[in-house]
């Protein structure tokens, strides 16, 4: 039987806990501290877990799975120990706080990049990211010329119940800040067109929010596949919005994931034709990242490698940012 443990019960935490639940586990304990913004679990899940507020006794109990979504900062610590114990291991978006804390492990880099453990980029579970792949790798509409990933919301709109000065993503001690925060379109970039080998970046704090770290970042970035992707993200859009357009050899395609839908327009009667749509349930892509990760399959989900190389991504537009000028990777 599989025993599974949770390390965080934040939001993500029991969205986990839920899509745990729809796949049928049902031998599954948290560990909590009770020091974040959430402080009470759903009655619905509380029923259906066991509760632990010591760490080395949720350790003792020998999982066979760990799932880390607690704060950034902590999630190398909890990767290492649940390599040490042998776990299969699932860690939420980013992998780490910095790609220096490598360099400290305690373990080497080596080591926990051939672990097979996965990374939380959900995106890649969703029915319309996964046709937009699909797309691209077909070549159906030619080559990958360039492409524009788009993502922002407001940050004190994110999560009404608690005040957004406090919350892990706004705070530099708990590994926030947008880049990091929403760097689903970094791993989208790799997972669409390859390996990122050339970053450019503007990582800036340029709004009135009442925060200590980045609000906004734009990157432009070379990859295998493709010459240049222009890469937004932000903290500021009062309407949440997350969009790709990719042009290719025939045209142009534009995707909306909050829409939940791609069009194509084509160069030769410039007619812009609806490609995809669903009414796909938004729970569905955590479910099967959870059966993903539970049977061990790692064909759609970012591995830990993979995870690696979007730290090395994060870690080079701070340098470039620094020194105003193209990283290569």
């Amino acid at each position: 039987m599989n025993k599974i443990l949770i390390l965080g019960c934040g939001s993500i935490g029991q969205r986990h806990i839920k899509a745990l639940l729809k796949i049928g586990e049902t031998n599954i304990v948290a560990y909590r501290t009770n020091r974040g913004q959430i402080k009470e679990i759903d009655e619905a899940i509380k029923a259906n877990i066991k509760i632990f507020n010591d760490e080395e006794e949720s350790f003792v109990w020998k999982p066979t799975h760990v799932i880390i979504s607690n704060p950034t900062i902590l999630h190398l610590k909890y990767l290492i120990k649940s390599i040490t114990i042998g776990a299969r291991v699932f860690v939420e978006k980013p992998l780490t706080n910095s790609y220096s804390e490598f360099e400290e492990a305690s373990i080497p880099l080596t080591k926990i990049a051939d672990y097979g453990g996965v990374v939380g980029f959900n995106l890649r579970f969703h029915s319309l990211i996964k046709k937009v792949k699909e797309v691209i790798t077909s070549f159906q509409y030619g080559n990958v010329i360039y492409a524009n990933l788009t993502v922002g919301h407001y940050l004190p709109f994110w999560h009404p119940y608690e005040n957004y000065r406090y919350s892990y993503a706004s705070r530099k001690d708990l590994g926030g800040g947008v880049l990091r925060t929403l760097c689903h379109e970094i791993d989208l970039a790799q997972f669409f067109f390859g390996k990122i080998n050339k970053v450019f970046a503007k990582v800036e704090k340029i709004s009135p929010l009442e925060i200590d770290i980045d609000d906004v970042v734009d990157l432009i970035v070379e990859t295998q596949m493709c010459k240049r992707v222009l890469i937004h993200m932000d903290y500021l859009n009062p309407i949440p919005i997350r969009q790709g357009k990719i042009l290719f050899d025939k045209g142009l395609l534009e995707y909306d994931y909050n829409n939940n839908e791609i069009f194509f327009t084509d160069y030769i009667n410039k007619h812009k034709e609806l490609l995809f749509t669903n009414n796909e349930d938004y729970d569905q892509q955590y479910i099967a990242q959870m059966e993903n990760f539970i049977n061990g399959n790692t064909d759609t989900a970012c591995t830990i490698r993979e995870g690696i190389e979007v730290m090395k991504v994060i870690y080079s537009c701070e340098e470039s940012n620094r020194m105003a000028r193209q990283v290569c990777i």
